[in-house]
């Protein structure tokens, strides 16, 4: 089988790697044999994971892998693309209670890979927990087969859609960067995780009775824990709020990458504004920003982008779209993104944590990922170095809020490299 790439593809090298791991931490230690089982059966159910990249004159094409997929013991992350990795766009790694699963972020992003990460999962349990029930529609769905909507490798239609976006959001010409996250892999040993666990319903209760959101809400902390850090500041503060705009382009089912950002806009003389109305105010950006009218001109950009280097010879194709990437850096002064409430179907018993860990040099140098498990949310915090003096305000919020929360030790993360064929 054959796949056409997302051209986000030919961005990718060691100067942009855009990676992303994602860690999921268990009740019990990862047994290796019952894991390989595992994504045998899922590589079956997701064909168009189980691939290669293979150059074909001046583009890049996607066709079928049947090596299995590398597990490394120690968490070891491995060079995706390349022989360490089977040549596979996606590699596994554990360490004790810890899965890990690494890929590429140009391939698909949070939403697209879910399913294969829960289907992975369901059968790893189901053969540890015979005994164990799931959920049954669930179970109808991990073993099955492929949809023709899932698979489908197009990632824009050939022709413009039609544009009237509601309400536009104009990013300001000049935000506030921290300049204290250093950016560049040779900095990648400070990159610093600090996760917080925050019961559902409690944020939720608290949000409900601001109009607001988990993103808005992360969000006006972020900023004013920020702000206060830097009072002399007189720039935006802008948070980018990743979002999926599988809506927008009427493919609710892909599998690929279709991430936009959106900004909220925080003002240096709202810091002077209570944090409730803070989070009311970034709601109603946020609507305006994901609503459908306006991703379309997100959509109509990469449909622009497939046809300017549709004719082009591979170099110039990946020199543009790296410039196209670069471009986007530095337009936010931190990062949220929310995947959803995620339908473990009863598996989330078995699990304790999920902590995603981000590309930093594609970010302002802070990131915030937003995860359900069990009844918590899990805030994984990101940034570029270990200086504690955000999260150190931002959990200071939380607990003038009476919001509970508990607290991972802080770590030290890497991501895996990634190669394209020659």
């Amino acid at each position: 089988m054959e796949y056409k790439v997302n051209n986000l593809i030919y961005a990718a090298g060691s100067e942009l790697r855009g990676t992303l791991r994602t860690c999921i931490v268990l009740t019990e230690e990862v047994d290796r044999q019952v894991l390989e089982n595992a994504l045998r059966k899922a590589a079956v159910r997701f064909p168009y994971f189980c691939v290669k990249l293979i150059r074909r004159d001046r583009e890049y094409r996607m066709v079928t892998n049947d090596m299995p997929f590398v597990i490394s013991p120690g968490g070891k992350a491995v060079t995706l693309g390349t022989e360490e990795s089977n040549y596979h766009l996606f590699a596994f790694a554990y360490d004790g209670c810890r899965l890990y699963v690494d890929t590429s972020h140009f391939i698909t992003d949070g939403y697209g890979k879910t399913p294969f990460l829960l289907t992975i999962l369901y059968h790893y349990l189901r053969e540890l927990h015979p005994d164990e029930t799931f959920d049954a529609k669930m179970a109808e769905y991990f073993e099955g087969t492929v949809t023709d909507a899932e698979a489908e490798d197009d990632p824009y239609p050939d022709e413009l859609m039609p544009e009237d976006p509601v309400g536009m959001i104009q990013r300001p010409e000049s935000v506030f960067t921290l300049v204290d996250q250093k950016n560049g892999y040779e900095y990648m040993d400070e990159w610093t995780s600090f996760t917080y666990r925050i019961r559902q319903k409690d944020l939720m209760a608290y949000v409900s009775g601001l109009d607001g959101s988990p993103v808005t809400f992360i969000a006006s902390m972020m900023y004013w824990s920020i702000a206060e850090c830097h009072p002399d500041n007189r720039l935006p503060i802008v948070c980018g709020v990743q979002h999926q705009f599988r809506s927008a382009l009427g493919k609710p089912f892909s599998h690929l990458c279709h991430v936009n950002i959106a900004p909220i806009i925080f003002h240096y003389d709202r810091n002077r504004v209570e944090v409730e109305k803070l989070n009311t105010m970034a709601r109603g950006q946020l609507i305006i920003g994901t609503d459908d009218s306006n991703d379309v001109l997100t959509v109509n950009e990469h449909i622009r982008n497939d046809k300017t280097i549709r004719d082009m010879d591979l170099p110039d194709k990946q020199s543009h779209m790296r410039k196209a990437i670069r471009d986007g850096i530095g337009k936010n002064t931190f990062e949220v993104s929310y995947t959803g409430r995620v339908p473990w179907g009863g598996m989330d018993k078995y699990i304790t944590n999920l902590i995603p860990y981000l590309d930093l040099t594609l970010s302002g140098g802070l990131t915030i990922e937003i995860f359900s498990v069990g009844d918590s949310f899990s805030v994984n915090i990101m940034q570029r170095n270990a200086d504690t003096k955000y999260v150190d305000r931002f959990v200071a919020l939380l607990d003038e809020m009476k919001v509970a929360y508990s607290a991972e030790a802080p770590e030290h993360f890497k991501l895996c490299g990634i190669q394209l064929p020659d």
